[in-house]
Order: C-alpha cells, then sequence, then structure tokens
C-alpha cells in the first residue's frame, strides 16, 4: 500500500490573494457582506481606496467576467 503525504499550508499561505494583507481584509469583507446579504442582513464596512478597489474588481471580474458590482 502506497501512502501519499502532502504538506499542509494554511489558506493564507496557499492563495495569492490572501497574502496581501489589505486585499486579504478586502476579499474578507466582500464575502461577509454578500453572505449576509444572501441572508437578509445588511453590513457597512469602510470604504476601500480607490486603489485597493480596482485590485479587488479586477480579482472578480476574473471570476465572474459578466457581474456588474456598481
Amino acid at each position: 500500500m502506497i501512502k501519499w503525504t502532502m504538506l499542509k499550508k494554511s489558506l493564507k499561505q496557499s492563495n495569492p490573494f490572501l497574502k496581501d494583507p489589505e486585499l486579504g481584509k478586502a476579499l474578507l469583507y466582500q464575502s461577509v457582506s454578500s453572505s449576509t446579504a444572501v441572508e437578509g442582513v445588511l453590513t457597512e464596512y469602510p470604504k476601500l481606496d480607490k486603489a485597493l478597489e480596482k485590485k479587488l474588481r479586477e480579482i472578480i471580474a476574473v471570476h465572474e467576467p459578466s457581474a456588474s458590482y456598481e
């Protein structure tokens, strides 16, 4: 029997988007905000600066090119 072992990395180590602390926080806010909105709870988070907002839109557009987030 062959047993394969994988080195375990945390999500923060393996996900390139989470390596940037500011971008990681923005992605977390986006995720929590959309998840709670589905449940009917509206949340407010601090306004992102223009550069970070642009990065976030570029990342989201890669995964959902037809979605509008405005």
